[in-house]
């Protein structure tokens, strides 16, 4: 099993989310089949090339929804679970320092709810010594095999996962409709 985690975050809350499929081979070759699916969605050229690049969540919720629900729709022919964690941020100032423990904490909590061996793959932060300290500290868990970082744009399952991360963030911040939310199988860790 791999778990693909990523992060997001609005006003009044912190979220680490978690995809766990079968193996990174399954999910990136339905990544493909979605792929090649939208190849003849009507996309201007410069937003083609943004978003073949990287299936960002920002780009898909506001001009390309389709492209999402087609996403959404591939990601249900997977054998998975989506496993989240929330913060309820205490006030406005959230630091560097408290995001990174928080951080791991609900990762750490998501960890801990799943019962088989996992392999994890995190979205890079591009901050060597917090990363470090994510692998340190989630590596103790007895059920984690490997965990590194890895770039989104070029692991597939973390561009799934950065979406479902937005679907998450609407729903519990209820900016959103939840008609996304419930196209997916989640599991909330208190």
């Amino acid at each position: 099993m791999i778990l693909f985690v990523d992060e997001t975050e609005c006003e009044d809350y912190f979220i680490v989310a978690g995809l766990l499929t079968e193996s990174k081979a399954k999910t990136d070759a339905t990544f493909k089949k979605f792929k090649k699916k939208i190849k003849n969605f009507p996309i201007s050229p410069k937003d083609k090339e943004k978003i073949f690049t990287e299936f960002k969540s920002v780009i898909l919720d506001k001009k390309y929804q389709r492209i999402k629900v087609c996403m959404l729709e591939h990601i249900n022919t997977m054998d998975y679970s989506i496993y989240y964690a929330v913060y309820k941020k205490k006030n406005n100032s959230f630091y560097q320092q408290e995001k990174e423990n928080v951080y791991i904490s609900l990762l750490n909590k998501i960890v801990s709810h799943i019962d088989s061996e996992i392999d994890i793959i995190f979205d890079t932060f591009n901050k060597a010594d917090f990363e470090l300290k994510i692998i340190e500290s989630i590596k103790q868990n007895n059920n984690v095999l490997t965990i590194v970082q890895r770039d989104s744009r070029l692991e597939y399952g973390l561009q799934f996962i950065d979406n479902i991360c937005s679907i998450i963030r609407h729903h519990v911040y209820e900016k959103d409709s939840t008609l996304y939310y419930l196209l997916t199988n989640y599991n909330t860790i208190k």
